[in-house]
């Protein structure tokens, strides 16, 4: 009889953390949208620098905001790591630092939409890395998977059959995404299940802050672009935004809620997120145009965007759905 009673409260509670766990995709899928803008906003206070050096110039106070926001959140001593944590805090630094600059020079060269979902790849991987780390074979849902992720970048990049090569976009955000998929492999990998995952998750964020400053500073040209954005009140505000878009508010909404839904409907939301970045990238970029003025034309809903993201969505959905392996 209790059973019953409570039965009606926890699936409110289940629809709940699956609403709110669906804002948090659509967040961070925009994200990209607001990332895409401030790139187009730091350049003319920086000119003659490289993609690269705007690339880790943009990152630094994104992740250094992550910093200062978990320390809101936990305290303090959200930055005291035992050994072992800060063990796993530099190895998801370091996939995330290739992961972000690859992904943010990337995105300098094609379309918010375009880089939300060959960004996605990254859910393919992570069962092909746990079945190396098992030593077991990956499935044919995981071969089958990739193909479809393969088959949709090719589309989405309008692919040059007789050269057969990727812009230089698409391939850095295809190689940012093998990046990403080792981060969330190292942030589930049973070796640092006791972990505290917001200490190890501030850990990375300060290491990952260090690292871009350092890169920044080893690449610039000369110190007016360093200094010039961070005199900009709107460039502070989007940078202030993607860091809680697409950064640090999704990571702790998914920390919080995903344990209430099972591992696979969270991993079907979480693949919505290019969805909504290509819905933002039909009006957003006009808006943000004209409140930064910034040249950023709205997307279309092109035929290589719909049937690419459509490949790439139906390679999520059979790696998320795919049988359980069987045990030896």
């Amino acid at each position: 009889m209790k059973a019953e009673a409570l039965a009606p409260g926890v699936a409110r509670r289940h629809w709940r953390a699956a609403g709110i766990l669906l804002l948090a995709t659509a967040a961070s899928g925009l994200g990209f949208v607001f990332g895409k803008a401030s790139l187009l906003m730091q350049g003319p206070f920086a000119p003659g620098e490289s993609t690269w050096f705007l690339a880790a110039q943009n990152m630094v106070p994104r992740f250094a905001l992550g910093v200062l926001l978990l320390g809101a959140l936990h305290g303090a001593g959200v930055l005291r790591l035992t050994a072992r944590e800060w063990a796993q805090a530099g190895f998801m630094a370091v996939c995330s630092f290739a992961g972000s600059m690859l992904q943010t020079d990337g995105l300098q060269y094609t379309t918010a939409s375009v880089t939300a979902f060959i960004t996605q790849f990254y859910v393919v991987l992570i069962p092909l890395w746990a079945a190396l780390a098992h030593r077991r074979r990956p499935g044919w849902p995981v071969f089958v998977a990739g193909l479809l992720v393969l088959a949709g970048v090719a589309e989405l990049a309008q692919l040059d059959w007789r050269s057969f090569r990727l812009g230089r976009g698409e391939t850095e955000v295809l190689a940012a995404s093998g990046f990403f998929s080792l981060l969330v492999f190292g942030l589930t990998w049973e070796g640092w299940a006791d972990n505290r995952p917001e200490r190890a998750v501030a850990g990375m964020f300060a290491v990952e802050t260090a690292l871009f400053a350092a890169l920044a500073l080893a690449l610039q040209r000369g110190p007016a672009g360093i200094a010039a954005p961070l005199f900009s009140p709107v460039w502070l505000a989007l940078i202030g935004g993607v860091s809680i878009l697409g950064t640090v508010g999704p990571f702790i909404v998914m920390s919080r809620w995903q344990r209430f839904v099972g591992a696979t409907e969270a991993g079907l939301i979480y693949s919505l997120s290019p969805v909504f970045s290509a819905m933002g990238g039909l009006f957003l970029p006009g808006l943000l145009a004209g409140v930064c003025g910034i040249a950023y034309a709205n997307e279309t809903a092109s035929r290589a965007l719909v049937i690419g993201g459509l490949l790439i969505l139906a390679a999520n959905a059979l790696v998320q759905l795919r049988p359980a392996p069987k045990s030896a």
